[in-house]
Protein backbone atom coordinates (compact mmCIF):
# COMPACT_ATOMS: atom_id res chain seq x y z
CA UNK A 1 0.00 0.00 0.00
CA UNK A 2 1.15 3.62 -1.12
CA UNK A 3 2.07 5.31 2.09
CA UNK A 4 0.85 9.39 1.92
CA UNK A 5 2.13 11.48 4.24
CA UNK A 6 0.55 14.58 5.01
CA UNK A 7 2.38 17.22 7.40
CA UNK A 8 -0.25 18.98 9.50
CA UNK A 9 -1.49 22.49 8.89
CA UNK A 10 -1.82 25.99 11.20
CA UNK A 11 -2.43 29.30 9.69
CA UNK A 12 -2.84 32.65 10.90
CA UNK A 13 -1.94 36.49 10.29
CA UNK A 14 0.07 38.96 11.84
CA UNK A 15 2.60 36.85 13.87
CA UNK A 16 4.33 38.15 16.92
CA UNK A 17 6.46 35.37 18.58
CA UNK A 18 7.24 37.60 21.31
CA UNK A 19 3.71 38.20 22.27
CA UNK A 20 2.27 36.88 25.68
CA UNK A 21 -0.95 36.85 27.15
CA UNK A 22 -3.82 34.30 26.64
CA UNK A 23 -6.34 32.72 24.25
CA UNK A 24 -9.97 31.84 25.24
CA UNK A 25 -12.03 29.37 23.09
CA UNK A 26 -15.35 29.70 23.29
CA UNK A 27 -18.18 27.33 22.56
CA UNK A 28 -21.58 25.93 21.65
CA UNK A 29 -22.73 23.44 21.20
CA UNK A 30 -26.81 21.95 20.23
CA UNK A 31 -28.67 18.88 20.86
CA UNK A 32 -28.64 16.04 23.65
CA UNK A 33 -25.37 14.78 24.76
CA UNK A 34 -26.64 11.99 26.78
CA UNK A 35 -24.55 12.90 29.38
CA UNK A 36 -21.80 12.85 27.88
CA UNK A 37 -20.45 16.62 27.59
CA UNK A 38 -16.93 16.68 28.17
CA UNK A 39 -14.57 18.55 25.01
CA UNK A 40 -10.92 17.70 25.26
CA UNK A 41 -8.52 20.07 24.40
CA UNK A 42 -4.40 19.26 23.32
CA UNK A 43 -1.61 19.62 20.81
CA UNK A 44 2.08 20.63 20.50
CA UNK A 45 2.51 23.84 23.21
CA UNK A 46 -0.74 22.67 24.52
CA UNK A 47 -1.56 21.69 28.08
CA UNK A 48 -4.16 18.86 28.07
CA UNK A 49 -6.95 19.94 29.41
CA UNK A 50 -11.13 19.47 29.29
CA UNK A 51 -14.36 21.72 29.76
CA UNK A 52 -17.67 20.73 30.31
CA UNK A 53 -20.42 21.27 28.10
CA UNK A 54 -23.16 23.48 30.69
CA UNK A 55 -26.25 24.65 29.01
CA UNK A 56 -25.16 24.03 25.70
CA UNK A 57 -21.33 26.49 26.26
CA UNK A 58 -17.86 25.74 27.43
CA UNK A 59 -14.75 27.65 27.55
CA UNK A 60 -11.34 27.05 27.36
CA UNK A 61 -8.18 29.76 28.81
CA UNK A 62 -4.88 29.01 27.51
CA UNK A 63 -1.54 30.78 28.01
CA UNK A 64 -0.29 32.44 24.57
CA UNK A 65 3.56 32.36 23.81
CA UNK A 66 4.06 31.53 20.05
CA UNK A 67 1.60 30.37 17.39
CA UNK A 68 0.05 26.73 17.97
CA UNK A 69 -2.96 24.51 17.08
CA UNK A 70 -4.73 23.59 19.14
CA UNK A 71 -6.69 20.47 19.20
CA UNK A 72 -10.32 19.44 20.18
CA UNK A 73 -12.26 16.38 20.54
CA UNK A 74 -15.45 15.11 21.64
CA UNK A 75 -16.27 12.70 24.40
CA UNK A 76 -19.90 12.07 22.95
CA UNK A 77 -18.14 11.27 19.57
CA UNK A 78 -15.98 8.85 21.54
CA UNK A 79 -19.17 6.95 22.90
CA UNK A 80 -20.91 6.53 20.22
CA UNK A 81 -18.27 4.85 18.19
CA UNK A 82 -18.07 8.05 15.67
CA UNK A 83 -14.91 8.46 13.94
CA UNK A 84 -12.13 10.44 15.57
CA UNK A 85 -11.03 13.38 13.65
CA UNK A 86 -9.37 15.90 15.76
CA UNK A 87 -10.53 19.60 15.16
CA UNK A 88 -7.72 21.95 14.66
CA UNK A 89 -7.91 25.78 15.62
CA UNK A 90 -4.62 27.85 14.45
CA UNK A 91 -3.84 30.56 17.13
CA UNK A 92 -1.33 33.20 16.65
CA UNK A 93 -2.35 35.83 18.93
CA UNK A 94 -3.62 35.97 22.33
CA UNK A 95 -7.10 36.71 22.04
CA UNK A 96 -10.82 35.01 21.63
CA UNK A 97 -12.00 32.42 19.32
CA UNK A 98 -15.39 31.34 19.00
CA UNK A 99 -16.90 28.04 17.75
CA UNK A 100 -20.28 28.47 17.37
CA UNK A 101 -23.70 25.64 16.74
CA UNK A 102 -21.70 22.29 16.91
CA UNK A 103 -23.44 19.38 16.13
CA UNK A 104 -21.97 16.61 17.85
CA UNK A 105 -23.86 13.83 15.57
CA UNK A 106 -22.03 15.70 12.41
CA UNK A 107 -18.75 16.31 14.33
CA UNK A 108 -17.18 19.14 15.87
CA UNK A 109 -16.40 20.11 12.19
CA UNK A 110 -19.51 21.54 12.20
CA UNK A 111 -19.25 24.23 13.77
CA UNK A 112 -18.85 27.69 12.88
CA UNK A 113 -15.41 29.57 13.73
CA UNK A 114 -15.33 33.32 14.26
CA UNK A 115 -13.26 35.97 16.50
CA UNK A 116 -9.84 35.36 15.45
CA UNK A 117 -8.89 35.76 11.80
CA UNK A 118 -6.33 32.82 11.89
CA UNK A 119 -8.61 30.20 13.03
CA UNK A 120 -11.54 31.02 10.68
CA UNK A 121 -8.99 31.01 7.66
CA UNK A 122 -7.80 27.48 8.68
CA UNK A 123 -11.99 26.26 8.76
CA UNK A 124 -12.20 27.91 4.85
CA UNK A 125 -8.87 26.67 4.25
CA UNK A 126 -9.89 22.96 5.14
CA UNK A 127 -13.60 23.29 3.30
CA UNK A 128 -12.37 24.48 0.55
CA UNK A 129 -8.85 22.13 -0.14
CA UNK A 130 -11.89 19.10 0.84
CA UNK A 131 -13.70 19.90 -2.21
CA UNK A 132 -10.50 19.57 -4.27
CA UNK A 133 -10.19 15.95 -2.56
CA UNK A 134 -13.84 15.28 -3.54
CA UNK A 135 -12.57 16.32 -7.37
CA UNK A 136 -9.85 14.03 -7.30
CA UNK A 137 -11.83 11.21 -6.35
CA UNK A 138 -14.74 11.71 -8.80
CA UNK A 139 -12.07 11.67 -11.62
CA UNK A 140 -10.78 8.54 -10.57
CA UNK A 141 -14.11 7.06 -10.10
CA UNK A 142 -14.48 8.25 -13.41
CA UNK A 143 -12.45 6.05 -14.91
CA UNK A 144 -11.64 3.34 -12.79
CA UNK A 145 -14.93 2.87 -11.07
CA UNK A 146 -13.64 3.59 -7.57
CA UNK A 147 -11.27 6.22 -5.28
CA UNK A 148 -8.96 3.06 -4.08
CA UNK A 149 -7.07 0.87 -5.21
CA UNK A 150 -4.67 -1.79 -3.94
CA UNK A 151 -1.30 -2.11 -4.32
CA UNK A 152 -1.43 -5.97 -6.16
CA UNK A 153 -4.10 -4.64 -9.07
CA UNK A 154 -3.18 -5.05 -12.16
CA UNK A 155 -4.02 -1.54 -12.73
CA UNK A 156 -2.62 0.19 -9.72
CA UNK A 157 0.58 2.09 -11.47
CA UNK A 158 -2.09 3.92 -13.96
CA UNK A 159 -4.38 4.68 -11.07
CA UNK A 160 -1.32 6.23 -9.19
CA UNK A 161 -0.46 8.18 -11.83
CA UNK A 162 -3.73 9.38 -12.63
CA UNK A 163 -4.11 10.29 -9.17
CA UNK A 164 -1.11 12.17 -8.89
CA UNK A 165 -2.03 14.28 -12.05
CA UNK A 166 -5.97 14.90 -10.58
CA UNK A 167 -3.91 15.68 -7.70
CA UNK A 168 -1.60 18.86 -9.04
CA UNK A 169 -4.55 19.90 -11.23
CA UNK A 170 -7.26 20.25 -8.21
CA UNK A 171 -5.14 20.36 -4.69
CA UNK A 172 -1.88 22.35 -6.53
CA UNK A 173 -4.06 24.72 -8.46
CA UNK A 174 -5.79 25.72 -5.08
CA UNK A 175 -3.19 25.65 -2.74
CA UNK A 176 -1.25 27.93 -5.48
CA UNK A 177 -3.50 30.06 -5.49
CA UNK A 178 -4.81 30.45 -1.71
CA UNK A 179 -0.78 31.30 -1.13
CA UNK A 180 -0.62 33.58 -4.32
CA UNK A 181 -4.12 35.64 -2.95
CA UNK A 182 -2.72 35.21 0.39
CA UNK A 183 0.77 36.05 0.64
CA UNK A 184 0.54 38.33 3.97
CA UNK A 185 -1.17 35.32 5.93
CA UNK A 186 0.35 32.31 7.84
CA UNK A 187 -2.35 29.85 6.29
CA UNK A 188 -0.69 30.34 3.16
CA UNK A 189 2.99 29.47 5.35
CA UNK A 190 1.54 26.29 6.00
CA UNK A 191 -0.88 25.40 3.38
CA UNK A 192 2.59 25.40 1.36
CA UNK A 193 4.66 23.63 4.21
CA UNK A 194 1.78 20.83 4.95
CA UNK A 195 -0.39 20.31 1.58
CA UNK A 196 2.29 21.69 -0.84
CA UNK A 197 4.01 19.32 -0.24
CA UNK A 198 2.12 16.21 -1.34
CA UNK A 199 1.05 17.87 -4.47
CA UNK A 200 3.52 20.55 -5.62
CA UNK A 201 6.93 20.39 -7.56
CA UNK A 202 10.27 21.41 -6.01
CA UNK A 203 10.60 24.03 -8.25
CA UNK A 204 6.66 25.05 -7.78
CA UNK A 205 7.18 25.11 -3.87
CA UNK A 206 9.88 27.38 -4.47
CA UNK A 207 8.11 29.91 -6.52
CA UNK A 208 5.24 29.99 -4.14
CA UNK A 209 7.70 30.55 -0.92
CA UNK A 210 9.55 34.05 -2.83
CA UNK A 211 5.86 35.19 -3.25
CA UNK A 212 5.39 34.87 0.73
CA UNK A 213 5.86 38.28 2.46
CA UNK A 214 8.42 39.39 4.34
CA UNK A 215 6.64 39.30 7.83
CA UNK A 216 5.56 35.48 7.08
CA UNK A 217 9.06 34.28 5.67
CA UNK A 218 10.24 35.30 9.42
CA UNK A 219 7.85 32.42 10.64
CA UNK A 220 9.56 29.62 12.12
CA UNK A 221 7.12 27.50 9.88
CA UNK A 222 8.21 29.50 6.59
CA UNK A 223 12.04 28.83 7.79
CA UNK A 224 11.50 25.46 7.41
CA UNK A 225 10.04 25.52 3.88
CA UNK A 226 13.84 26.34 2.16
CA UNK A 227 14.99 23.02 4.42
CA UNK A 228 12.40 20.48 2.78
CA UNK A 229 13.27 21.86 -0.21
CA UNK A 230 17.27 21.57 0.24
CA UNK A 231 16.67 18.17 1.83
CA UNK A 232 13.94 17.13 -0.71
CA UNK A 233 16.70 17.28 -3.65
CA UNK A 234 19.53 15.72 -1.22
CA UNK A 235 17.56 12.57 -0.33
CA UNK A 236 16.82 11.26 -3.53
CA UNK A 237 18.23 7.84 -4.28
CA UNK A 238 21.67 7.99 -5.05
CA UNK A 239 22.69 11.47 -3.91
CA UNK A 240 25.72 11.34 -1.85
CA UNK A 241 24.70 12.48 2.00
CA UNK A 242 26.65 15.71 3.34
CA UNK A 243 28.59 15.35 6.31
CA UNK A 244 26.99 16.40 9.70
CA UNK A 245 27.52 16.51 13.56
CA UNK A 246 24.84 15.56 16.17
CA UNK A 247 25.31 15.30 19.90
CA UNK A 248 25.18 11.97 21.38
CA UNK A 249 22.80 11.10 24.93
CA UNK A 250 26.05 11.97 26.65
CA UNK A 251 26.66 15.24 24.99
CA UNK A 252 29.58 13.83 22.88
CA UNK A 253 29.61 14.57 18.89
CA UNK A 254 29.15 12.34 16.69
CA UNK A 255 29.84 12.82 12.81
CA UNK A 256 28.22 10.81 10.00
CA UNK A 257 31.58 10.59 8.71
CA UNK A 258 32.52 8.24 11.44
CA UNK A 259 30.67 5.32 9.66
CA UNK A 260 32.35 5.90 6.61
CA UNK A 261 33.22 2.29 4.89
CA UNK A 262 30.07 0.75 6.70
CA UNK A 263 26.29 0.18 5.45
CA UNK A 264 24.27 2.40 7.89
CA UNK A 265 21.10 2.48 8.27
CA UNK A 266 19.99 5.85 9.79
CA UNK A 267 16.29 5.76 11.42
CA UNK A 268 14.37 8.97 12.15
CA UNK A 269 12.55 8.95 15.18
CA UNK A 270 10.93 10.58 18.20
CA UNK A 271 9.87 10.07 21.88
CA UNK A 272 6.11 10.58 21.02
CA UNK A 273 5.81 8.61 17.65
CA UNK A 274 3.86 5.17 18.93
CA UNK A 275 4.62 3.74 14.77
CA UNK A 276 8.74 3.90 16.21
CA UNK A 277 7.77 2.22 19.41
CA UNK A 278 6.17 -0.65 17.84
CA UNK A 279 9.06 -1.34 14.99
CA UNK A 280 11.62 -1.08 17.41
CA UNK A 281 11.59 -4.72 18.16
CA UNK A 282 11.78 -5.72 14.32
CA UNK A 283 14.61 -3.06 14.20
CA UNK A 284 16.32 -4.50 17.21
CA UNK A 285 16.20 -8.01 15.37
CA UNK A 286 17.67 -6.88 12.34
CA UNK A 287 20.82 -5.22 14.50
CA UNK A 288 21.18 -8.66 15.80
CA UNK A 289 21.31 -10.35 12.68
CA UNK A 290 23.11 -7.92 10.87
CA UNK A 291 25.40 -6.00 13.42
CA UNK A 292 28.88 -6.60 11.82
CA UNK A 293 32.18 -4.26 10.73
CA UNK A 294 29.79 -3.85 7.68
CA UNK A 295 26.69 -2.56 8.84
CA UNK A 296 25.56 -0.20 11.44
CA UNK A 297 21.96 1.26 12.99
CA UNK A 298 22.10 5.52 13.35
CA UNK A 299 19.06 6.59 15.32
CA UNK A 300 18.66 10.27 14.92
CA UNK A 301 15.38 11.95 17.01
CA UNK A 302 13.42 14.95 15.86
CA UNK A 303 11.82 15.70 19.60
CA UNK A 304 12.27 19.23 20.60
CA UNK A 305 11.87 18.38 24.24
CA UNK A 306 15.83 16.96 25.08
CA UNK A 307 14.71 15.78 28.45
CA UNK A 308 11.87 13.42 26.97
CA UNK A 309 14.16 12.19 24.48
CA UNK A 310 16.79 10.77 26.94
CA UNK A 311 14.14 9.48 29.01
CA UNK A 312 13.07 7.22 25.74
CA UNK A 313 16.57 6.37 25.16
CA UNK A 314 17.12 4.72 28.26
CA UNK A 315 13.61 3.15 28.06
CA UNK A 316 13.75 1.59 25.32
CA UNK A 317 17.69 0.40 25.61
CA UNK A 318 18.82 0.69 21.82
CA UNK A 319 21.99 -1.15 21.54
CA UNK A 320 23.27 1.26 18.94
CA UNK A 321 24.71 5.25 18.17
CA UNK A 322 21.71 7.62 19.19
CA UNK A 323 21.47 11.60 18.59
CA UNK A 324 19.43 14.44 18.88
CA UNK A 325 18.65 16.76 15.52
CA UNK A 326 19.43 20.14 16.80
CA UNK A 327 19.82 21.86 13.68
CA UNK A 328 17.13 20.58 11.56
CA UNK A 329 19.24 17.75 9.65
CA UNK A 330 16.20 15.88 8.69
CA UNK A 331 14.59 18.15 6.81
CA UNK A 332 17.49 19.77 5.36
CA UNK A 333 18.96 16.77 4.38
CA UNK A 334 16.63 13.91 4.42
CA UNK A 335 12.86 15.96 3.75
CA UNK A 336 11.63 14.02 6.74
CA UNK A 337 7.66 14.91 7.23
CA UNK A 338 6.94 11.71 8.73
CA UNK A 339 8.15 9.11 11.36
CA UNK A 340 9.76 6.61 11.71
CA UNK A 341 11.71 7.46 8.51
CA UNK A 342 14.56 5.09 7.62
CA UNK A 343 17.62 5.28 4.85
CA UNK A 344 20.54 3.09 3.61
CA UNK A 345 23.34 4.76 3.07
CA UNK A 346 26.50 2.59 1.41
CA UNK A 347 30.23 3.09 2.38
CA UNK A 348 30.55 5.70 0.37
CA UNK A 349 27.75 7.87 1.47
CA UNK A 350 25.47 7.51 -1.03
CA UNK A 351 21.38 6.83 -0.52
CA UNK A 352 20.65 3.74 -1.17
CA UNK A 353 16.96 3.23 0.34
CA UNK A 354 14.65 4.63 2.07
CA UNK A 355 11.50 3.84 3.90
CA UNK A 356 8.46 6.08 5.32
CA UNK A 357 6.37 3.63 8.13
CA UNK A 358 6.70 0.38 9.11
CA UNK A 359 4.94 -2.89 7.69
CA UNK A 360 5.61 -5.70 10.48
CA UNK A 361 4.96 -8.84 7.87
CA UNK A 362 6.07 -7.01 4.80
CA UNK A 363 9.78 -6.35 4.56
CA UNK A 364 10.45 -2.57 2.75
CA UNK A 365 12.90 -1.73 0.81
CA UNK A 366 15.47 -1.20 3.37
CA UNK A 367 15.35 -4.98 4.67
CA UNK A 368 15.10 -6.09 1.01
CA UNK A 369 18.17 -4.54 0.51
CA UNK A 370 19.96 -5.78 3.27
CA UNK A 371 18.94 -9.92 1.93
CA UNK A 372 20.30 -8.51 -1.27
CA UNK A 373 24.08 -7.20 0.03
CA UNK A 374 24.03 -9.98 3.59
CA UNK A 375 21.59 -12.85 2.54
CA UNK A 376 18.67 -13.42 4.56
CA UNK A 377 19.73 -13.25 8.17
CA UNK A 378 16.25 -12.93 9.78
CA UNK A 379 14.02 -15.76 10.48
CA UNK A 380 10.97 -15.78 8.55
CA UNK A 381 7.70 -15.33 10.31
CA UNK A 382 4.53 -17.66 9.12
CA UNK A 383 2.66 -16.00 6.22
CA UNK A 384 -0.70 -15.03 6.72
CA UNK A 385 -2.63 -12.72 4.67
CA UNK A 386 -2.25 -9.25 5.22
CA UNK A 387 -5.83 -7.40 6.27
CA UNK A 388 -6.34 -3.37 5.09
CA UNK A 389 -4.65 -0.89 7.45
CA UNK A 390 -2.32 -3.13 9.20
CA UNK A 391 0.46 -1.49 7.41
CA UNK A 392 1.32 1.10 10.55
CA UNK A 393 1.63 4.59 8.42
CA UNK A 394 4.09 6.93 9.53
CA UNK A 395 3.14 9.81 12.44
CA UNK A 396 3.10 13.11 10.72
CA UNK A 397 5.73 15.50 12.42
CA UNK A 398 3.70 17.90 14.74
Amino acid sequence: MKKIIMAGMMMGACITATAQGFVTIKGSVTGDLKGYNKIYLYGNDVANDSAEVRNGQFTFKLPYKKPLMALMYAEYTIKNGSMYTPFGLLIDRAGEVTVSNIDLTKGMESGTIGGMQSAVMYQQFNQQSYKAYEQVNKGLEDKFGTGWMQESDPKFKAFEEEREKLSSKYIGEFVQQFVTKHPDSYASVMALSGTGRSVLSLDEQEKLYAKLSSAMKKTEAAKDIPDFIEGARNSAIGSTVKNFTLNTPEDKPLALSAFKGKYLLIDFWASWCMPCKQSFPHMKEVYKAYKSDQFEIYSISIDKNKAAWLKAVKEEAFPWPQSLDNINIAHKAFAVTGVPSTFLIDPSGKIIAKDVGFDPETPGDIEKKLIELFGEKLSKKPTEKKKEGEVIPAARLQ
